[in-house]
């Protein structure tokens, strides 16, 4: 084969493969009540001046307790922020991207210090599912004792 019909082909697979490592992953969350949806952004989640860290412990079936730290946002606050009004709201349901999914009464939504959109843990991001993570944002639901209905890789809430 021709050394001139190679030099180019071998040009397009680099630039394709440039372009596909540099391309972030879409981070935001789609909030849907009714006719209306929001898409908030990562940015606006990360840097959210209610975000806290908080003591967690990590129970997964087979494996002893982990004491973990998560930093993220009440759900009650971050719904407040939005100026999303939930007072009439019955059931919040949360989708993640392998298709689990919980559905949460607006009691323990309205629980202070309960229900929380994480994105660290330990202080450092959470990963996607793509990368291997839990992330890139975690419903964790502290009054849960066996972690059983927390959900990872959230990407739809469907207030209802």
């Amino acid at each position: 084969m021709n050394i001139k019909k190679i030099i180019p082909i071998v040009a397009v697979i680099g630039i394709i493969l440039i372009f596909s490592i540099s391309k972030k992953e879409d981070v935001s969350i789609n909030i849907v009540q009714g006719e209306n949806q929001q898409i908030v952004n990562s940015d606006f989640i990360y840097n959210h001046p209610d975000s806290i860290s908080f003591p967690a412990v990590v129970r997964s079936s087979g494996k002893k307790p982990v004491e973990t730290e998560y930093k993220g946002i009440e759900m009650s606050k971050l719904f407040s922020s939005l100026n999303i009004d939930i007072s009439n709201t019955q059931k919040i349901t949360f989708n993640a991207i392998d298709e689990y999914k919980i559905i949460l009464s607006i009691d323990e939504i309205n629980e202070p210090s309960n229900v929380y959109l994480t994105f660290e843990r330990d202080g450092k991001p959470l990963k996607s599912k793509k990368q291997g993570g839990n992330g890139p944002f975690q419903l964790v639901i502290r009054r849960d004792p066996f972690s059983q209905r927390w959900i990872k890789h959230v990407y739809e809430i469907i207030l209802e």
